[in-house]
C-alpha cells in the first residue's frame, strides 16, 4: 500500500468518525439528518475501498439516499408540528444522558474495535465445502449466492422486517392525524417536466442493470430496488403521485410480492429436500432470478409508500404542456 492510499484511507477513519459523533451531538435537528447523509456517502467510499462494491452501492443507494430522504421527511413533520421553523427544543434530561450515552458507545466501540483486530489477525481460509459450493453455483455473483441460498433465511427476515416497517406505518396514520408531509404543488417549476423526462429512462434502465448483473457482478435486487423507489420519491414530490387513504390491490400485491415468493420457495423446498429454501436441482439460477425480481419490486413499492407517509399512491394525470 502506497503512502498516499495510507493517508487517504486514515481520513476516510477519521471522518467517519467526526461525521459519526457530530451526528449524534448536533443541536440542530435538521444539521443532524445532514451529516447523517454525509456519513452515508463516505461510508460508501469506505465499503467501495474495502473491495466490497455491493455494499458500497447498497450503503450509498438505501442508507445516505432514500434513508436521508426519509429523515427529511420526518424532520419537515417534526418541525412543523411544533411551529418552530428552526429546530426543535432540547430537553434538559436529554442533555444530562449524553455524556453516560457517549461513554457506553465509547466503551462498546473499543471492545467491538478489539474483538475484530482478532478477527482479523486469527482468519482462517474459506472452509472447502463453502468455497465449493459459491464456485459451483449457478450464480457468479459470491454475494448473491450468499444472501439467496447460503444466508437466505437472513434474507427473508431483511425483507420482512421491511414490510413490517410500512405496516407499522400505517397503523401510525389511522390511529394519529398526521399532517400532510408532500402537499401537491399548484404550479410545476419550468424544468421539473424535463429533468423526469430524462430522468425516468435513465433510473428506470439502471435499476434494470444493476438487477441483471447482480446475478454475476456487484448488484442485486436491493440496489435496483433502491432505485426504483427514489425514481417513486421523484414522482411523489413533483406530483406525479398523489396520495390515498386506501392501498390499493396493485400495490398490495407489491409489497407482499417478494417476500411472498420466498416463503412460497420456501415451503415448495419442502417437497423435493427436508429443509426450506433448498432449490430444485437444475433450476437453482431460475429460482434466484425470480426471487430477485419479485425482491425488487416489494423494496422499490415499500419505500416510495414509506417516504410518502400514505396508504396509497396512484398515477395523476398530468397535461401536456405546450409551448
Amino acid at each position: 500500500m502506497s503512502l498516499l492510499s495510507l493517508i487517504f484511507d486514515a481520513l476516510l477513519g477519521l471522518g467517519l468518525l467526526w461525521l459519526a459523533w457530530r451526528a449524534v451531538s448536533s443541536p440542530g435537528l435538521f444539521a443532524s439528518v445532514v451529516l447523517f447523509m454525509v456519513f452515508g456517502f463516505v461510508m460508501a467510499i469506505t465499503w467501495a475501498r474495502l473491495g466490497a462494491p455491493d455494499l458500497a452501492l447498497a450503503e450509498a443507494a438505501i442508507s445516505a439516499g432514500l434513508t436521508g430522504a426519509l429523515l427529511l421527511s420526518a424532520c419537515k413533520a417534526a418541525l412543523t408540528d411544533t411551529g418552530n421553523d428552526n429546530e426543535l427544543p432540547d430537553e434538559p434530561s436529554t442533555v444530562r444522558r449524553r455524556w453516560p450515552a457517549a461513554l457506553i458507545c465509547t466503551g462498546l466501540g473499543a471492545v467491538l474495535s478489539i474483538v475484530m483486530i482478532q478477527v482479523a489477525a486469527n482468519r482462517a481460509a474459506v472452509p472447502p465445502a463453502l468455497a465449493e459450493a459459491v464456485t459451483t453455483h449457478p450464480l457468479d455473483n459470491p454475494i448473491t449466492v450468499m444472501l439467496l441460498d447460503l444466508r437466505g433465511y437472513d434474507t427473508l427476515l431483511e425483507v420482512t422486517v421491511l414490510l413490517t416497517a410500512f405496516l407499522g406505518v400505517r397503523i401510525l396514520l389511522e390511529q394519529t392525524e398526521l399532517p400532510r408531509l408532500h402537499a401537491p404543488r399548484a404550479t410545476t417549476p419550468l424544468m421539473v417536466d424535463p429533468l423526469l423526462a430524462m430522468a425516468t429512462p435513465v433510473l428506470l434502465m439502471t435499476a434494470l442493470y444493476l438487477f441483471w448483473t447482480g446475478m454475476e457482478a456487484p448488484g442485486g435486487a436491493f440496489q435496483a430496488g433502491a432505485l426504483l423507489g427514489a425514481l417513486g420519491v421523484m414522482y411523489t414530490l413533483t406530483g406525479r403521485f398523489e396520495p390515498l387513504d386506501r392501498t390499493p390491490v396493485l400495490l398490495r400485491l407489491g409489497l407482499i410480492l417478494g417476500p411472498g415468493m420466498f416463503a412460497i420457495f420456501a415451503c415448495l423446498a419442502l417437497t423435493w429436500s427436508e429443509w426450506p429454501l433448498a432449490y430444485p436441482a437444475g433450476a437453482t439460477g431460475a429460482a434466484a432470478v425470480a426471487i430477485e425480481f419479485t425482491l425488487m419490486i416489494s423494496i422499490a413499492v415499500t419505500l416510495t409508500l414509506l417516504f410518502s407517509a400514505t396508504p396509497g399512491l396512484h398515477a395523476r394525470h398530468m397535461g401536456v404542456r405546450h409551448p
